[in-house]
């Protein structure tokens, strides 16, 4: 009996001992990859932060070096050239992060390609300017919308290809955590098994080892899901600086035909107002929904970017333009929509780069099919390109340019009325007269 009961205490003791022990080992390797998981989640933000940062001060220094090429103000090259240093600067500090990561880890290749093709822009965004300041023009555009805009995609793919590393770095940690929590589990069963035949005080301990790995996977999980919260709104801030850069570019192109930011402004406004009437009429509403017309009155600041291939000396003549001037001024209509595909083809969501095309490309064209650059007629003409020609021509009509005092607002919509049917979808041009009160009201607000 004796004999028994010193074998059941010292199996009962082994029980213990091993229970015991396992518990430990087991605590000390999650707290481990617990600490390694938290490691890798911090750099994995931090990398993430600093490759958008790096994206968005690329398209702002893109945007810089435009207006450094449109500018046609010389006093202005300084003020230009003092941006883009300060913006190369905070490119360079960003650059510094990734020369610290080259530490001969299995992704210090995709760092150096980063690093490598950032440099590789800016030294062309150098070339592209040295250009500009020697009133080189058309090699400085030629650079800017060819070899410039070729190293941006370079950048863009080279982050993208860190960012596809870094994402499985990430997802390798999380099942490698998670993997060894569910072994953990599976342990736990043998050990609190061992330890209940020991003493109640190990049962309660390992039920406390597994609780606190639950609760610290939690932690863990909602320290990534806040840090991954950041880095929506640090993306979402980054798209309001790329539409407010859009909107930038567009009134700088505008300027140089005399026009200012208004006109941009206004036919944005009459966009949305002509197309929200139509959807609540029930007209196009196939096509007319919510998104749509968001989509195209953010896009109608961008319907004549393709002035930017055309000459000052025709933007600015004050007189009728001749026949082959014309001819050069009807070509900023498939420039603008070859431009929205150049440039800003890769980084923009794709229905509104269509739209945003159609507008640029088809503002010109008329319902009887008299219109350029390829005179199509009708419902072949893109819904939001008709649209914007409404809200287009009435603005130059009630507008002063320089070729010709603005237009009363009642001959206006005359106009307008006269034109249903021979320039403008008839549709749009009834419903764009029955809501004068709004246009004239968009229009007094501007004065």
């Amino acid at each position: 009996m004796k004999k028994m009961t010193l074998q059941i205490f010292i199996l009962v003791l082994i029980a213990g001992i091993v229970g015991i022990v396992g518990e430990i080992v087991l605590k000390y390797n999650i707290d481990r990859l617990a600490d390694n998981y938290k490691i890798i989640t911090e750099e994995y933000v931090e990398d993430r932060i600093c490759m958008n940062n790096i994206r968005n001060l690329t398209y702002r220094h893109q945007s810089i070096v435009a207006k450094h090429i449109t500018n046609g103000d010389k006093d202005m090259y300084r003020f230009y050239e003092d941006k883009e240093k300060e913006i190369r600067d905070q490119l360079d500090k960003e650059m510094k992060n990734f020369e610290e990561r080259m530490n001969g880890s299995d992704g210090e290749s995709l760092y150096h390609n980063v690093f490598s093709n950032v440099s590789s822009y800016l030294y062309n965004a150098q070339t592209v300017m040295g250009f500009s300041r020697e009133e080189n023009k058309k090699t400085a555009e030629y650079y800017f919308n060819n070899t410039m805009e070729d190293f941006l995609v370079q950048v863009n793919g080279s982050i993208d290809d860190l960012d596809e590393y870094l994402q499985n770095q990430m997802d390798e940690a999380k099942n490698d955590m998670n993997r060894y929590i569910q072994f953990s589990r599976r342990s736990e069963i043998i050990c609190i098994s061992a330890i209940a035949i020991a003493t109640i005080l190990c049962v309660i301990f390992c039920v406390r080892i597994s609780t606190g790995s639950e609760k610290y996977k939690e932690k863990l999980e909602k320290e990534v899901e806040l840090k991954s919260e950041a880095i929506q709104e640090h993306n979402r801030k980054m798209l309001y600086l790329q539409n407010n850069t859009i909107i930038g570019m567009a009134n700088l192109i505008e300027s140089r035909d005399g026009e200012t930011g208004e006109h941009v402004k206004r036919t944005s406004a009459y966009v949305g107002i002509l197309a929200k009437a139509a959807q609540k009429r029930g007209k196009y509403m196939e096509i007319l929904n919510d998104e749509y017309i968001d989509l195209l009155e953010k896009a109608a600041p961008l319907h004549d970017i393709g002035k930017i291939a055309v000459p000052d000396s025709i933007l600015q003549k004050p007189g009728k333009l001749t026949e082959e001037e014309f001819e050069k001024m009807k070509l900023h209509t498939s420039e603008g929509g070859k431009i929205i595909r150049d440039v800003l083809g890769k980084i923009e969501d794709v229905e509104y780069l269509q739209i945003a095309e159609q507008v640029a490309t088809y503002h010109h064209e008329k319902w009887n099919g008299q219109g350029y650059p390829y005179g199509i007629s009708g419902e072949d003409i893109p819904l939001c390109a008709r649209i914007m020609a409404v809200a287009d021509v009435f603005d130059a009509l009630v507008s002063k340019r320089c070729y010709k005092q603005a237009m009363p607002v009642d001959k206006a919509f005359d106009i307008i009325k006269e034109s249903s049917g021979l320039q403008f979808d008839p549709e749009l041009a009834k419903i764009f007269i029955e809501i004068r009160p709004e246009i004239e009201k968009v229009l007094l607000e501007d004065n």
